[in-house]
């Protein structure tokens, strides 16, 4: 029996190897592999940690993905342990996907969209003094909608869910995570409380799914998270990514230099931030495949050429 069991895992990861390296004729460009250091595991509180924004060398502020309650928890970089809960006490959580940050405000992105029926997309701005300072906060809301979505009903395969935002100057930009096309399209809305329109600016082949996204404005380095997913058996592997956008100018962020990242975690990756420099952190939900969960860090600055 353990021979069976054994043959038939060794079967899969066959497969595995031959779907990812084959999923496209040409490989992306400039790839590299990286291998994080893990940080810290993380507690079973963020067991759906979907976003997560650096405080400090030792504090990081994080959200779980929707049904967890409109909270963002202060998670501990030196032991396993939230230091501190914050209720956003005006409005809930459908569906968070991702946080971003300036030097004011934090931006919650609930624009989970799985069905692509949502017609209630929304991004919670709270002050970071606040933040720091109380444990229950009122958030500002942004609205918006897409530009290109005319078709509302319920399907599991359409480009218009996003579980990326970055702050770049007085913009948002959100990334798509298409699960039809594998691509993922690129939009700006305003920071201030209102309904907006979104502008369609760009799109990109990311060939893969976009789950997180983070910004160093200083270093103008931007990172978005992803995966490759294939369900072999009913068992869902994973094959994670990270594209760095660097050099450009303005803000024409596909204009400059790209480097696409492995990683060598085969996990579903979710939430991605940037610490000091050019050092990000990042994380993954609890569902994959029972794995402990931990806060992984690498340092980008080697690939940044």
């Amino acid at each position: 029996m353990l021979k069976f069991i054994s043959k038939k895992i060794s079967f899969l990861l066959v497969l595995i190897t031959i779907f990812f390296s084959c999923k496209n004729d040409e490989p992306p460009p400039f790839v590299n592999e990286v291998t994080p250091q893990q940080i810290i595991e993380l507690p079973t509180i963020l067991n759906e940690i979907s976003g997560m924004i650096f405080r400090n060398d030792t504090s990081l502020f994080a959200h779980n993905d929707g049904g967890q309650g409109a909270r963002i928890y202060e998670v501990n970089l030196d032991e396993n342990k939230v230091n501190r809960t914050i209720k956003i006490y005006n409005v809930s959580n459908i569906d968070w996907e991702d946080i971003t940050q300036d030097e004011d405000y934090i931006y919650i992105s609930d624009s989970g969209n799985n069905l692509g029926q949502r017609t209630d997309l929304k991004i919670y701005k709270i002050s970071k003094n606040e933040l720091e300072t109380l444990d229950s906060v009122a958030a500002e809301i942004i609205e918006f909608e897409y530009p290109d979505q005319s078709n509302f009903s319920q399907t599991e395969i359409h480009n218009f869910d996003c579980e990326a935002i970055i702050s770049f100057k007085n913009q948002l930009f959100l990334f798509s995570k298409n699960h039809l096309d594998l691509k993922t399209k690129w939009y700006s809305i305003p920071k201030n409380a209102g309904s907006y329109t979104a502008d369609l600016l760009q799109e990109f082949e990311s060939d893969g799914l976009i789950t997180g996204a983070t910004i160093n404005e200083n270093k103008n380095v931007i990172a978005l998270l992803g995966y490759h997913k294939i369900e072999i058996n009913q068992v869902d592997f994973f094959d994670p990514f990270i594209w760095i956008l660097y050099d450009f100018h303005n803000d024409q962020i596909f204009d400059g230099k790209i480097l696409r990242l492995e990683i060598d975690i085969k996990t579903q990756m979710e939430s991605i931030c940037f610490g000091k420099n050019e050092d990000i952190y990042f994380s993954h939900e609890s569902e994959t495949g029972g794995l402990p969960q931990f806060i992984y860090k690498a340092d980008l600055e080697p690939f940044l050429k």
